[in-house]
C-alpha cells in the first residue's frame, strides 16, 4: 500500500511493504527525512477522529533500539489522513499483523516490596500505559506479604489469559512459579512433598517486568534490566521454555527454583545479606567480601542422577559450595551464556582451594568470562536430580521431636536466603515447565 499522510503538518508519504513501514516525510526545506519500520516492531495501531476538521489519523505505536542504547524504547508515530486512506491503512496492518495487533489479556501480579519498594510505582508509571496503549487488557494483584502469591493467583482462570506477568525480583518470580505449580498439583490431586512427584508445565506464559534487586531473570531472559524493554517483549508474544527445580527438605518442599540454588559459600552470603537489610544495596557489596574470606568447608555427601548414563554416583567430600544454575551459564569459549530449557542441570561442586584461585574463579563468574568453570577445583556434572545428606554434622532434638542440624547451613535459592537445618535435601529438575514470554 502507498499514501500520502501528513505528520505534523508536513507530507509524509507512506509505503507498506510486507516487511517494512516507510516513511518519506517532507521538512520545510525541501528536503526528505526517511524513517523505516520493520513490522515485527509493531506493538498496536490505533485510529482516531478528529472532530474539529473530520480528519482522521492513525497511530502506530513501534519499538525502537535508540542510538547508543540497545534497550528498546516505545516510540508513536501520528499520521494524519483522509478517513478513506486511514482506514486502508489499519485493515492493511490489520491483515499483515493480525495475531500482534489481537487484544491481550494478562493478570499482573506485583510484590510491592521488592528491591526498593517501588514496583507497585514503576508498573503503574511505566508498564500499564503501554498495555493500554497496545489494547491490552489487564488486572492487577499487589502482594501482601511473603507467600501470598498463592492467595492472588488461587481463582484466577489460567485459560483466559495470555500471560501471568511478574513485577518484582528473582525471589519473587520463584514464589510466583511456586505458587502456580501447587496449584496445578492441587487440581490434579499430586502430592508435592513427593520429591519425586511429577509436574505439570503451567497453562499460560509468564512475563517479567524487573522491579527487585538483582532482576537476573529478565537481564537473562530480555539482555537488559528495563521495564519497558521487558514489556515490549511480552507484548511480542514470542517465548521460549524454561525449566524449574523442586527443592524438597525434610519430607516437605520448599520452593521450585527458576534461577539458581547454590548451598553453601553462596547461601551464606545471601543470609548475612538479608540479616543485615539495613545496608541497602551496599550489602551487595560490602558483605559478600566478609563472607568470602569467612569461607567454610562442609562435609557432605552427593548422590546424582547422570543424565548420561541414568545411573546413580556418589561422591563424598567436603565443599565450598555445591551449586546448580536453572537457567545456565554455559561456557561457548569466549563468555558465559544464560541457557533456558536445557535437558539437564550442570551440578557444580567447589573443593578445597587457595583463596586467592577460589576469589579468582568467582570473579570471572561475576563477569560471565570464559574459563569460570574450568578450574581444577570445581568438578562439573550433568545431572537429573541430586541429594545430599549432611550426616556428618552434629544434630538436636527441635521442640517438635524432629532431628534437626545443631548450626544451621543455607542455600541461595533465587536470591533468597532458604535454610537448611535437616540431614538431607532433594533437588529435581523439570524440564520445560515453564513457557517464558
Amino acid at each position: 500500500m502507498k499514501g500520502s499522510f501528513t505528520k505534523r503538518g508536513r507530507q509524509c508519504d507512506i509505503t507498506v511493504t510486507k516487511t517494512h513501514l516507510k516513511c518519506n516525510l517532507k521538512t520545510n526545506f525541501g528536503s526528505t527525512v526517511a524513517l523505516s519500520i520493520d513490522l515485527d516492531d509493531i506493538l498496536a495501531v490505533q485510529t482516531q477522529s478528529r472532530d474539529q476538521n473530520n480528519a482522521n489519523s492513525v497511530v502506530v505505536h513501534y519499538a525502537r533500539a535508540k542510538k547508543g542504547k540497545k534497550a528498546l524504547s516505545w516510540e508513536r508515530l501520528v499520521l494524519g489522513g483522509s478517513p478513506e486512506l486511514c482506514k486502508d491503512l489499519d485493515v492493511v496492518f490489520s491483515d499483515q499483523l493480525s495475531e500482534r495487533l489481537r487484544v491481550k489479556h494478562y493478570f499482573v501480579i506485583i510484590n510491592p516490596n521488592s528491591g526498593k519498594k517501588t514496583a507497585g510505582r514503576l508498573f503503574h508509571k511505566k508498564v500499564a500505559p503501554l498495555f493500554r496503549a497496545c489494547g491490552a487488557t489487564f488486572k492487577v494483584y499487589e502482594t501482601k506479604g511473603p507467600g501470598d502469591a498463592r492467595n492472588g493467583l488461587q481463582d484466577v482462570d489460567l485459560t483466559q489469559l495470555d500471560g501471568v506477568i511478574v513485577v518484582g525480583g528473582d525471589g519473587f518470580y520463584s514464589e510466583v512459579m511456586t505458587a502456580l505449580i501447587l496449584r496445578q498439583q492441587q487440581m490434579s490431586g499430586i502430592n508435592p512433598d513427593d520429591p519425586d512427584c511429577s509436574v505439570l508445565p503451567i497453562s499460560c506464559p509468564v512475563g517479567i517486568i524487573p522491579g527487585g534487586t538483582g532482576n537476573y531473570m529478565s537481564l537473562y531472559r530480555y539482555g537488559f534490566v528495563d521495564p519497558i524493554h521487558s514489556a515490549i517483549k511480552i507484548i511480542k508474544g514470542e517465548t521460549c521454555p524454561t525449566n524449574l527445580v523442586s527443592i524438597h527438605q525434610g519430607g516437605h518442599l520448599e520452593r521450585y527454583s527458576g534461577l539458581l540454588a547454590c548451598f553453601g559459600l553462596m547461601g551464606d552470603i545471601m543470609h548475612v545479606c538479608e540479616k543485615n537489610r539495613w545496608m541497602g544495596n551496599a550489602r551487595y557489596k560490602i558483605l559478600p567480601i566478609k563472607s568470602i574470606f569467612g569461607r567454610r568447608l562442609i562435609s557432605s555427601e552427593v548422590e546424582y542422577l547422570s543424565a548420561g548414563t541414568g545411573e546413580w554416583h556418589n561422591i563424598k567430600g567436603e565443599f565450598y559450595g555445591v551449586d546448580i544454575n536453572v537457567v545456565d551459564l554455559q561456557d561457548d569459549g569466549q563468555r558465559l551464556v544464560p541457557t533456558f530449557g536445557d535437558d539437564a542441570l550442570t551440578l557444580r561442586m567447589t573443593s578445597a582451594c587457595p583463596l586467592g584461585h577460589h576469589i579468582k574463579q568467582l570473579s570471572k563468574i561475576a563477569a560471565w568470562q570464559t574459563g569460570a568453570y574450568s578450574f581444577d577445583f570445581v568438578q562439573s556434572e550433568r545431572v537429573k536430580k541430586i541429594r545430599v545428606s549432611l550426616d556428618a554434622h552434629p544434630t538436636v532434638t527441635s521442640q517438635y521431636g524432629e532431628k534437626v542440624l545443631e548450626n544451621e547451613l543455607y542455600m541461595n535459592v533465587d536470591g533468597e536466603a532458604l535454610v537448611i537445618n535437616k540431614t538431607k535435601f532433594h533437588m529435581s529438575l523439570h524440564p520445560g515447565v515453564v513457557s517464558l514470554l
